[in-house]
């Protein structure tokens, strides 16, 4: 389900219409990326969906109504697993601690936040995914958000299918057990996996990949991986960060005498540092917040 923001997006394979106030809209132009209210001014969303992106770059959509924010934090220990069948695709690698908080600019008071679940899913428990756009390699975006019905893998099972790929201390590994076989497809990245606790759904996880890391296309499995929320409770529930994740003001290039600029970068405060790759300027970018890395040549 990796995907940047400027990626197409895609949705729920053989999904069911849903109805839920607090999924969010991650749109820049279209939908690319879902997300979820956690707090009132908190959406919970996939690393991969934010990072790299201010608050100007794409709009963020809760109860129908576009939200301003101010930033986004992840884990600074996010990364990339590059597919062991595609390692120079970066859309079909598998990622780890691939979740993100946006902070909006004012409280949203009209529409409910969802609970993070305190306790993990058990092995065949039922979860529930939610999420929007297109649902099938060649399908239109879907107008509304879909849902998934599926059970919760056990760890060795999910293993089997991705191998190296997979963190079970970190990754949630889901199934559509039924003949329906209804999945998440890429786009539906940072939309909640959800299990019932005292008869409500409560967040579990966060979508982030699956079947694309082998090369399989929207529908073909084997399953879905989302980034488990337990983990990153204290990220979650604590006090944002004092500076947000970087994001780039003016792009990194390379001046006419061959040096490598650094570009602009914000919040102020970010840490940058340059290295040389053959003809190629990679410039980082950290702050406590979150990373993000740009290229020049």
């Amino acid at each position: 389900m990796l995907a940047s923001v400027l990626l197409a997006s895609a949705s729920i394979f053989h999904g069911a219409p849903a109805e839920l106030p607090a999924f969010v809209s991650l749109r820049q132009g279209g939908h690319f990326c879902g997300g979820s209210l956690i707090a009132p001014d908190r959406v919970l969303t996939a690393a991969h969906c934010v990072q790299g992106a201010g608050p100007s770059d794409f709009d963020v959509v809760v109860g129908g109504r576009s939200r301003a924010w101010r930033g986004s934090y992840f884990p600074t220990r996010y990364r990339l697993i590059p597919s062991p069948v595609a390692p120079e695709d970066e859309s079909a690698s598998a990622a780890v601690r691939d979740l993100a908080v946006i902070v909006l600019r004012a409280p949203v008071t009209d529409v409910a936040p969802l609970p993070l679940a305190a306790t993990a899913p058990a092995d065949g428990e039922a979860t529930v995914t939610i999420g929007r756009g297109i649902t099938g390699p060649s399908s239109d975006v879907s107008a509304q958000p879909l849902s998934a019905n599926q059970q919760a893998l056990p760890s060795a099972t999910c293993k089997g299918y991705f191998k190296r790929l997979l963190h079970p201390t970190f990754h949630l590994c889901t199934q559509d057990p039924t003949d329906t076989k209804a999945q998440a497809c890429p786009g539906d990245s940072g939309s909640p996996v959800m299990v019932r606790r005292d008869g409500a759904l409560q967040v579990a996880g966060v979508v982030s990949w699956g079947g694309e890391t082998d090369r399989r296309l929207c529908g073909e499995g084997p399953a879905d991986v989302s980034e488990r929320v337990l983990p990153h409770l204290p990220l979650l529930t604590g006090p944002a960060p004092k500076r947000f994740a970087p994001y780039a003001v003016r792009a990194p290039r390379v001046t006419s005498s061959g040096r490598c600029g650094r570009g602009q970068w914000l919040p102020a405060g970010t840490r940058v540092t340059v290295r040389r790759r053959g003809s190629t300027c990679v410039v980082t970018a950290r702050t406590a917040g979150g990373w993000a890395e740009a290229q020049a040549r």
